[in-house]
């Protein structure tokens, strides 16, 4: 064994994080729709009252594809690896408390963005943005660990390649604080703008820089 290497015995399969992170990830997935409820209306009003709900519409969409998205980036970090050690379940369930947070701040987007107050709906994105860091900030730290130790990393991926994969997280705590400054001024912006950042982590779920060609990237 290599000097500063985890000793094998520390090492796990990472079959059950991912199974139990893919179940925390479904529910909370689903509790969004669970916030969408038909609206109070006058009979034959039906139509117009589907229309007010709009934001519910937009904040579903965005949470939707913000989970969504996790799911492909964390699904795509788990096919990298080999085993996992403790730090990385720690971090892993961080990442996993920020997620189950999501149907919150998107019940509150929804009913205050447009039919709150301008005071209410600034604290709404704001909810939103702070939520979105917490699940963005232990990306960065998993990352870490696996350049820290990279014998849990598969064959033909090293630490420059895990330290490479940790700069993808700053991005969104960047843009998800800007959204929050935004929507002191503008709180539609700044929930058009979470969506964007879902876009952006979708786009490049896959990573940065690609895996060698001798390791097979995972079904």
């Amino acid at each position: 064994m290599s000097e500063g290497s985890v000793p094998e015995r520390t090492l796990a399969g990472t079959a059950r994080v991912e199974a139990f992170s893919d179940g925390v990830m479904a529910i909370a997935i689903t509790l969004l729709i669970l916030e969408i409820r038909v609206p109070e209306h006058e009979p034959g009003r039906l139509l117009q009252a589907l229309g007010h709900i709009w934001p519910s519409y937009v904040a579903y969409l965005a949470s939707f594809m913000t989970i969504g998205v996790v799911w492909m980036n964390h699904h795509t970090f788990f096919g990298r690896l080999r085993r996992i050690d403790h730090v990385l379940r720690w971090w892993n369930l961080m990442l996993l408390l920020g997620i189950s947070l999501v149907p919150f701040p998107t019940m509150v987007v929804a009913e205050n963005v447009v039919h709150g107050t301008h005071r209410d709906a600034v604290v709404a994105v704001g909810l939103y943005g702070i939520v979105g860091v917490l699940m963005t900030v232990p990306w960065a730290p998993m990352w870490w660990r696996l350049a820290k130790r990279p014998e849990m990393l598969k064959p033909g991926l090293g630490a420059d390649y895990a330290r490479r994969e940790s700069w993808r997280a700053w991005p969104g705590i960047l843009v998800y604080g800007v959204c929050v400054g935004v929507g002191f001024l503008s709180p539609i912006a700044a929930l058009v703008l979470y969506l964007l950042v879902a876009t952006f982590y979708g786009l490049s779920n896959k990573g940065w820089t690609a895996p060698s060609e001798d390791d097979p990237d995972d079904e």
